[in-house]
């Protein structure tokens, strides 16, 4: 069962981004009830590319093809597209997205209930799944070597001066 294409009336907002841990947080705008509200995080966040103004609500569909992202892709994505009811457009390709029901109670954050749970590797429309080979492109970029994208060439510190051939020089 999927709970895609999904549809939210209420604003929405980019709370955070962080590149380091591949993470998008929307949140609804506030409302008449400030202890409570509506977030939807995209985890595994692998392309972005984000007009933040839902201003009217936003509608998560799934697509399954973006660029050069389709069935072919490296790894198990979401591919989502975002649309604003009057302004807002974007795409995510992530490996998982939750949308959850929130409310404060205290200094607490507690999750009330869970609107859409997708899973990249278990979901229908998930897109992709298998490693890339070397030649290909994965994400933009060559792929170099199996199961990655890059391979470290060279050694990070110089190898230690060899002690017998400057013992022979000398």
């Amino acid at each position: 069962m999927s709970d895609l294409p999904f549809t939210f009336e209420r604003g929405m907002h980019v709370y955070r981004y962080s590149i380091s841990h591949q993470q998008l947080w929307l949140r609804s705008k506030e409302s008449a009830m400030p202890e409570s509200w509506t977030e939807v995080w995209f985890n595994g966040v692998m392309r972005m590319e984000l007009d933040n103004r839902f201003d009217n609500g936003l509608t998560i569909t799934p697509v399954t093809r973006h660029g050069d992202l389709d069935d072919g892709a490296a790894l198990p994505l979401l591919l989502l597209r975002l649309t604003g009811t009057r302004f807002g457009s974007g795409f995510v390709a992530c490996s998982n997205v939750a949308v959850q029901h929130v409310r404060r109670e205290g200094t607490q954050e507690i999750v009330e209930r869970v609107l859409v749970r997708e899973n990249a590797s278990r979901s229908v429309h998930g897109v992709g799944g298998r490693p890339a080979e070397p030649g290909e492109t994965a994400f933009g970029t060559p792929v170099l070597h199996r199961y990655s994208r890059e391979k470290r060439t060279t050694p990070r510190f110089p190898p230690p001066p060899d002690k017998s051939s400057t013992a022979a020089q000398s």
